[in-house]
């Protein structure tokens, strides 16, 4: 039996405590949603970002007013132009983009929808800029129109898309999205699924775990529409295939990478019983290695595992979206050894954990975790269908 303390399995405890000390410390002030991402840094989006879903994940959002939260809100709001899309530049306030100017604010966009939705605020001006693609031909055409050999620079940009339109449907009563949806893009996405991998991308060039990388941000959109995710068993070869001898799913660990493999493996685990026994074994793995990011004096998560040295990291790309340019630029991250700890690990870290918790049970780290499925990196399987439209 799991110890447990004031009614808390006590590694759940722990988690929590490691990632709200993070966030605590990397607090600005006395307003709501104020954050840096990282120590070295002032005020930010990402830490504000992500910080909505840290504390949603272990229930705090719970504790702040109704003020409180519109507050926090307007940070996200505020970056709001009047065509609806995100931007963090001033001068884009009245700007009005074509979708094929778009991709460079797709990423972005996304985040402030996400935080807007886990708080519960709907933002003032409609997505007009989702216009072109409200057509199923059109929408189709979009999607196909990237360049899939880079599934995780191309299924970022498709599920920021999705994310848009959910909030378009949602907030806004565009019924005739789901239907734009089914009929423009799961036929594009289930063109461009590999069978032989159930990955998107890897017929055409991207490895197995580029092709992960991508299919982590379309599986999202499947589950929160019910759209049946074909090949699952060779998907469960794929990302088996994908972890690395200590767990990670990247050397030396890293917080993106390690969160899609225990994404694909906890929402797998719920789709087929194929190869159970190497799933739970690989899982137990990532969750040895998860906690390897552990700060040992619980201050947040680690951006290396704590017992490696540069010579062991491999620097992740970020993927760029810049003006004019149909290829993302992979801008390389992560390999200063005197940056440790960025808010995105305190998220992505005990939201693994919480997965893989939910798979295997009695780990030691079960709790009321809170899967908002809005925030589609939390929508699975179990949640999606019923609970996105909320």
């Amino acid at each position: 039996m799991s110890e447990t303390i004031n009614n808390e399995v006590y590694g759940y405890s722990r988690i929590k405590r490691t990632a709200l000390n993070f966030v605590n410390a990397m607090k600005i002030g006395d307003t709501p949603g104020v954050y840096r991402k990282e120590a070295s840094e002032g005020e930010s989006f990402y830490g504000s970002y992500h910080a909505v879903h840290i504390l949603d994940l272990f229930g705090e959002l719970d504790a702040l007013s109704g003020d409180e939260k519109a507050i926090w809100a307007a940070n996200f709001t505020k970056r709001q132009t009047q065509q609806g899309y995100f931007s963090s530049k001033p001068e884009d306030a009245d700007r009005r983009l074509t979708i094929d100017d778009f991709d460079p604010y797709w990423h972005y966009t996304r985040g402030n929808i996400w935080a807007l939705r886990v708080l519960g605020i709907k933002p003032k001006h409609q997505l007009d800029f989702l216009e072109p693609l409200l057509d199923a031909k059109a929408l189709y055409n979009w999607v196909k129109k990237y360049n899939w050999a880079n599934s995780w620079a191309a299924g970022n940009q498709v599920l920021a898309c999705a994310t848009a339109l959910f909030a378009l449907r949602d907030w806004f009563g565009v019924s005739e999205v789901d239907k734009i949806m089914e009929d423009g893009m799961y036929p594009a996405l289930e063109e461009l699924l590999d069978e032989q991998t159930g990955f998107w991308g890897t017929q055409f060039g991207a490895d197995l775990p580029n092709g992960l990388f991508g299919t982590i941000h379309v599986t999202p959109i499947y589950f929160a529409q019910g759209w049946p995710l074909r090949a699952v068993d060779r998907n469960v070869d794929a990302t088996l295939a994908c972890q690395l001898s200590d767990g990670s799913f990247w050397p030396g660990g890293s917080d993106c990478p390690d969160f899609d493999g225990a994404y694909m493996m906890a929402n797998l685990a719920e789709l087929t019983d194929y190869r159970r026994e190497d799933m739970e074994a690989a899982a137990m793995r990532y969750l040895r290695h998860a906690l390897m990011h552990e700060d040992p004096d619980q201050h947040g998560w680690l951006l290396h595992r704590r017992d490696s040295s540069p010579k062991d990291w491999v620097p992740r790309p970020h993927w760029i979206w810049k003006p004019g340019e149909a290829e993302a630029t992979a801008e390389l991250r992560d390999e200063d050894p005197n940056r440790t700890h960025i808010m995105l690990g305190s998220w992505f870290y005990p939201l693994s954990i919480a997965l893989i918790a939910h798979m295997l049970g009695n780990t030691g780290y079960e709790g009321p975790y809170q899967f908002t499925a809005q925030s589609l990196h939390v929508c699975n399987v179990f949640n999606g269908t019923k609970n996105i439209g909320v």
